[in-house]
């Protein structure tokens, strides 16, 4: 298998201290949990440790039924079994490696969580207090391979470089782009100078390693596996992008009640993101929609609600304005998680808008 080198940008700004996104880091952080529960979730395509960290209660006993089986039997709790009792959110982070404000956050919420002060020294009592309210499952970097060959930020990048780094160089120099990135199944390596950030060793983009019956990565797979074990209601997918941050549209087929749900914390995230100055992109109008990803393959395999949140990668944000803008997404979802349930089942399997 060949080896890349990590995407050269000149004269990056050097990053913080506690700006933690290389392997050895996450891997690091994530490993000297004490207080939660460190599960090995796969190996990546390049043979690289993928970690997941767990709080709260432990898991709900399994049914008799899958997801889909039991929705369709319309008695959920042969799947759902603990319907009442704490929500499962999973906090994915780094399916994009080109893509490190995520990481960044998640190593940092470990780190709050296990001694009440983040990485920068900074306590939240409030989140830790919401992060109680759960079984929260923090999977640092689900996409190594991407990690191992990226830059530890892009904050000056230009989008030529963003885009180079992130998506890839064919051989003849010029860059793959995005949505060219996506017409490959894998990558073709043999072609590429660098396959940039977004695929795995293997040429696999694991954000749409989505399609029933034709998974082909190991990545998806074992985050499928638990999202179905764990009967997950939220899975929060954290990405960036050379823009401000937003959370985005709802995709084609998702189920009614969570395509409302999705166009809610698109106005929620926006609200909480421009009242703490962080100044948010305009929400994305209520008809625009996204592909099939891997938010809708969650929700195959456990009913949960899929979010897509980006964090901005440009200069126009500070390190700690970038790390501010995950703890407010997660706090966001949280704080609302309190009020109405992520994936209410019922209503969910019968097709309603509203839970």
């Amino acid at each position: 298998m060949k080896t890349y080198p990590v995407f050269p940008i000149p004269n990056l700004v050097e990053r913080p201290g506690w700006w933690a996104v290389r392997n050895d880091e996450i891997t690091r952080i994530a490993t000297s949990a004490k207080k939660g529960q460190v599960a090995h979730l796969a190996n990546s395509a390049g043979g690289l440790p993928i970690h997941s960290v767990t709080y709260g209660p432990t898991a709900a006993a399994p049914g008799t039924g899958s997801w889909i089986s039991a929705s369709n039997s319309r008695r959920v709790e042969a799947y759902k079994t603990n319907e009442e009792g704490p929500q499962v959110v999973v906090l994915l982070c780094g399916v994009h490696g080109a893509e490190p404000e995520g990481v960044a956050g998640a190593v940092n919420l470990i780190h709050l969580l296990e001694t009440g002060a983040d990485l920068t020294r900074k306590r939240r009592p409030g989140l830790v207090e919401l992060c109680s309210a759960y079984r929260l499952i923090i999977i640092p970097c689900l996409n190594p391979d991407g990690r191992a060959v990226s830059p530890d930020h892009l904050r000056g990048a230009t989008n030529d470089e963003f885009r180079r780094a992130s998506q890839g160089i064919w051989l003849d120099g010029t860059e793959v782009g995005y949505p060219a990135c996506k017409e490959y199944v894998p990558l073709p390596l043999d072609r590429v100078q660098h396959p940039g950030g977004y695929p795995n060793a293997h040429g696999y983009n694991i954000q749409h390693d989505a399609s029933p019956g034709d998974i082909r990565t190991e990545e998806a797979r074992k985050l499928l596996e638990m999202v179905a074990r764990e009967q997950v209601d939220l899975v929060l997918n954290m990405h960036s992008h050379p823009l401000a941050p937003r959370s985005l549209s709802p995709c084609v087929s998702e189920y009614p009640l969570h395509a409302t749900r999705i166009l809610d914390y698109a106005d929620r995230f926006f609200e909480d993101l421009n009242r703490a100055g962080l100044r948010p992109e305009p929400v994305l109008p209520r008809d625009n929609v996204m592909g099939y990803c891997l938010n809708n393959a969650c929700s195959m395999a456990s009913g949960a609600l899929g979010l897509t949140f980006e964090h901005p990668t440009v200069e126009a944000w500070s390190f700690e304005e970038i790390l501010e803008i995950f703890f407010v997404a997660v706090e966001t979802c949280l704080k609302w998680g309190r009020t109405e349930k992520f994936a209410p089942r019922r209503p969910l399997a019968r097709g309603f808008r509203n839970g």
